[in-house]
């Protein structure tokens, strides 16, 4: 893998309200110890946030690092569901879908753009 692939997936399976943040999005943000997910419907954006303590003035998901064996980690929030159902609109609940985008290294913020958003076939 190249050092400068800041590509970063994430698949959203909507059945099981279940958000599955792959292993190498997480290594490339430094293997936080918590993350914040972050929605931002005007450009239909989610971002993750990571960090090594809890975040103040939000949810902090905890990362169980023995997950971090495993090819992704699950996180599962019908509110961020919610939100991103009101921010796509129509979505099929029978699939999962898998969303791309880019990890800021510096920062640790992985940023997707759910115009990439991609239906799993089952």
């Amino acid at each position: 893998m190249d050092s400068a692939d800041n590509s970063a997936i994430m698949t959203i399976d909507l059945s099981r309200g279940r958000f599955r943040v792959h292993k190498s999005t997480l290594n490339k943000m430094g293997r936080p110890q918590y993350i914040q997910f972050l929605v931002n419907p005007e450009e239909m954006l989610i971002a993750i946030l990571g960090s090594d303590r809890p975040l103040s003035g939000g949810t902090a998901n905890n990362v169980q690092q023995f997950q971090l064996t495993k090819h992704s980690v699950e996180f599962y929030s019908s509110t961020l569901m919610s939100a991103l159902v009101d921010m796509i609109g129509i979505l099929d609940f029978r699939y999962s879908y898998r969303v791309s985008g880019e990890v800021d290294v510096a920062n640790r913020v992985a940023y997707f753009s759910m115009k990439t958003l991609k239906r799993n076939e089952r």
